[in-house]
């Protein structure tokens, strides 16, 4: 998919991707990958294309791939120099007071509540999830459990079916107690906008809403 979530904002609900990732995660032996940087989505697609080859060569159908990738707002990278290992999902930045993860164009959200709440002394760990269907539980799970349980997830995508919920699942069923702020679509259609970022504003998917989320969280105790 060319972009994703609200990126086509001038076009309005009929181009929106808002409900995809509820749609194609639930196709078996399908991986849904939402790359948060030009770099990422490269280092991807050609490892995607070698597994297919590597499956087809074995006499194999393997796995399908299906990339949302970005349209405004998409960087080259968001650390230079950065390696993309398959499956996994990155740390951008490591604390241990509560957990921010955003996957594909609003990673850069997390990013920058990561820094509202480190000049309130806050330790964030920030985590770019790119695997949506695939949840890195290794890396996910360690982090959850440092920031005692404390997670907030953005995406510009429905709450149902959507990251934060595969997310939520997956810590579940692996016995990992959190206590969670999930930003998203709350059960809307998308709407026009000149640009991506209006929209964003529209349904409080910021990095100021979701430092407001992390520090509710850490208010609870």
């Amino acid at each position: 998919f060319s972009h994703i979530g609200l990126q086509d904002a001038a076009d309005g609900a009929s181009h929106q991707a808002t409900t995809y990732f509820a749609a194609t995660c639930a196709i078996p032996h399908t991986v849904v990958i939402a790359p948060s940087c030009a770099a990422e989505a490269e280092a991807f697609m050609y490892e995607a294309i070698k597994r297919l080859a590597a499956e087809r060569a074995a006499g194999r159908d393997g796995e399908s791939y299906v990339f949302f990738v970005g349209r405004e707002n998409y960087p080259v990278y968001w650390l230079e120099g950065a390696t993309y290992p398959w499956g996994r999902a990155q740390v951008l930045q490591e604390g241990g007071d509560v957990v921010l993860i955003g996957c594909g164009v609003l990673v850069s959200k997390a990013i920058e509540a990561g820094k509202l709440l480190a000049a309130e002394g806050v330790r964030a760990t920030v985590i770019n999830n790119p695997f949506i269907n695939r949840v890195d539980l290794e890396t996910i799970g360690a982090a959850v459990r440092q920031c005692g349980g404390r997670l907030v997830t953005i995406e510009d995508h429905q709450l149902v079916g959507g990251m934060g919920a595969l997310v939520s699942h997956a810590l579940a069923q692996a016995g990992i107690p959190h206590r969670m702020k999930s930003l998203g679509i709350p059960g809307e259609f998308g709407r026009s906008a000149y640009v991506a970022e209006h929209l964003y504003e529209h349904y409080g998917l910021t990095s100021a809403r979701m430092a407001d989320a992390a520090r509710e969280l850490l208010a609870r105790g």
